[in-house]
């Protein structure tokens, strides 16, 4: 009886054992939660390689998320937590990704969000975030800006003729030049490159008009005349330093998102500062007042 006792106990025990083992065949890290895929990188590439790679402008079309470039044109953009619809779902979607500067190229690429995260794996995003491909930008202007003379006195009272020249790289392009009269140039920006202030120079602050001019690969030039010290009746004082003077136009792209412009600013189009939040590839423009 007594090894019976004894069998039939080590039995259970080895039941029991048996059963503790297949509940733990599982390893506790087989269900450890994944990071949050919120973040999507990736890198932008100028045919020009003269061209800083810094400040090319990324938009998330459908969410407005946006950021832009480090110096080695990279960069990384993340969804919010908060980022939900009204009615508290999360956000889902295809959206298309643009890297845009003005007188480049438009790229795109299609990235998938499905519940307030990037889907890594598809779309245009490998299995790590990453984009599968660099975004290739290519030059359709080049943008020349010579001012004559480049550097003055604070009490110079001559006119200063500013002249920026257009060439196409490829195909012929569209120029839209607010506030053109008599086929000038209708506004200048001056940056002061040491104090980063903004000065405008708008010569018919009234005017309704918007010039529009194909450019070819034949160069075409604008110029304006401008006066320091409200000479020329205009509120224009600059004081000493060096600037970038920038004119003012536009570039007309057919497939550029009509939302892209105005995520960068409710007024960019206008003739203020938030108009150089625009990103542009532009030589020259150097003015040095003393």
């Amino acid at each position: 009886m007594r090894t019976n006792t004894r069998r039939a106990f080590g039995l259970a025990l080895a039941i029991i054992g048996g059963a503790g083992l297949s509940g733990c065949t599982d390893s506790p890290f087989d269900n450890e939660i994944k990071p949050e895929a919120r973040v999507m990188r990736g890198q932008v590439r100028l045919d020009d390689p003269q061209d800083a790679l810094a400040g090319v402008y990324v938009w998330l079309e459908g969410v407005n998320l946006s950021t832009r470039t480090d110096n080695t044109g990279k960069f990384q953009i993340e969804i919010p937590t908060s980022l939900t619809s009204a009615g508290g779902v999360a956000v889902n979607g295809v959206f298309r990704l643009y890297c845009y500067v003005a007188n480049y190229t438009v790229s795109s690429a299609e990235i998938v969000v499905r519940n307030g995260q990037f889907e890594y794996g598809h779309g245009g995003l490998t299995p790590s975030g990453d984009l599968k491909e660099p975004m290739r930008l290519f030059k359709i202007l080049t943008i020349t800006t010579i001012v004559d003379p480049p550097v003055v006195p604070r009490d110079y009272r001559a006119g200063i003729d500013m002249q920026t020249t257009f060439a196409a790289t490829m195909d012929s392009v569209l120029l839209v030049v607010p506030k053109s009269v008599g086929g000038l140039l209708g506004g200048i920006f001056f940056r002061h490159l040491q104090t980063g202030d903004i000065f405008i120079d708008i010569p018919d602050l009234g005017a309704d008009t918007r010039d529009r001019f194909l450019v070819g690969n034949q160069p075409v030039s604008r110029r304006q005349i401008f006066q320091l010290n409200g000479v020329n009746f205009r509120e224009l004082f600059l004081p000493a330093g060096d600037f970038e003077v920038i004119p003012f136009f536009f570039i007309e792209q057919e497939n550029l998102p009509s939302g892209l412009l105005k995520s960068l600013g409710e007024n960019v189009e206008g003739p203020n500062e938030e108009y150089l939040r625009i990103p542009f590839r532009r030589e020259g423009g150097a003015f040095q007042v003393f």
